[in-house]
């Protein structure tokens, strides 16, 4: 007999590996723009970038403990080498020049992932 017939006898649960839950990203909008988050432009960013969708949240600031990887709040951004900067989601919807500032910013994001 089978030592796992045994321990099915004996109702003992076989360990298993913990798989360890996806880290939950972070997406900074601007206050007024948190309802704007279904934007095709969203999805297409965070898909060249690597990133599901579905692994992110959107907020208005900064939690401790959190990852941003993308911070479209503006003018209020801080700028640093681990997180996308580019204009609120009304503005990338509208005007070309911050679509191409985006597509710019993107650029070492998508240079990082490939390599």
């Amino acid at each position: 007999m089978k030592t796992s017939a045994y321990l099915d006898a004996m109702s003992i649960v076989r360990w298993k590996k913990a798989v360890p839950p996806f880290e939950v990203l972070t997406v900074l909008v601007n206050p007024l723009r948190i309802k704007d988050v279904d934007s095709p432009i969203i999805s297409t960013v965070l898909g060249l970038l690597g990133v599901d969708l579905a692994h992110c949240r959107f907020a208005v600031r900064v939690e401790p403990g959190t990852k941003v990887i993308w911070d479209m709040r503006g003018k209020q951004a801080v700028v640093n080498d681990n997180t996308l900067v580019s204009a609120p989601i009304n503005e990338l919807e509208n005007n070309a020049e911050a679509k191409k500032t985006l597509w710019l910013n993107m650029q070492p994001f998508m240079a990082q992932k490939d390599a």
